[in-house]
């Protein structure tokens, strides 16, 4: 088989990162819950019946489905499959957006910090999935083995001339 591109090896690396990173901002929004509560309830009035969100749960499952769609994409597009890496280009995009939207709302500073650098390490992952060398390995995958040694040696044969 042919050797995985530093692109798609670096995206993979980055996307596990996530992974974990999410699992941290998880436990930072238990631990923060009443913290972030004042922030993103809504505010109480004297007779009014709203109760306040309990965003908690919602969280840990949004998180848990994430984390394991991803856990199942990340080895998928390592071995070539372009709609993993379409989907998992899709699921950073929705990282980096509901990191923004998070620093928007004034919560905390240790999880406003957690939401800019998952912004920053998504932005550096989209760069990596889309990369020319990523772009290239997928096309390739998808050609049985033999097929992929002689386009290799045609592109060797073409860049050494």
């Amino acid at each position: 088989m042919t050797k995985r591109p530093a692109a798609v090896e670096l995206a993979s690396w980055l996307l596990w990162f996530l992974v974990a990173a999410g699992l941290v901002v998880c436990v930072l929004v238990v631990v923060y819950r009443d913290d972030l509560g004042t922030v993103w309830s809504p505010m109480q009035d004297g007779d009014s019946t709203v109760q306040p969100v309990e965003f908690v749960p919602v969280i840990l499952v949004l998180y848990g489905v994430t984390a394991v769609l991803a856990a199942t994409l990340i080895p998928l597009f390592r071995h070539g499959h372009n709609w993993a890496r379409h989907s998992l280009a899709a699921i950073v995009v929705g990282i980096f957006l509901v990191a923004v939207a998070t620093v928007q709302t004034a919560p905390p500073a240790m999880v406003r910090w957690s939401a800019i650098a998952a912004a920053v390490i998504s932005a550096v992952t989209l760069v990596f999935i889309w990369h020319p060398q990523s772009s290239l390995y997928v096309r390739e995958a998808v050609y049985p083995p033999e097929e992929r040694e002689r386009r290799a040696r045609e592109r060797d044969s073409r860049h050494d001339s």
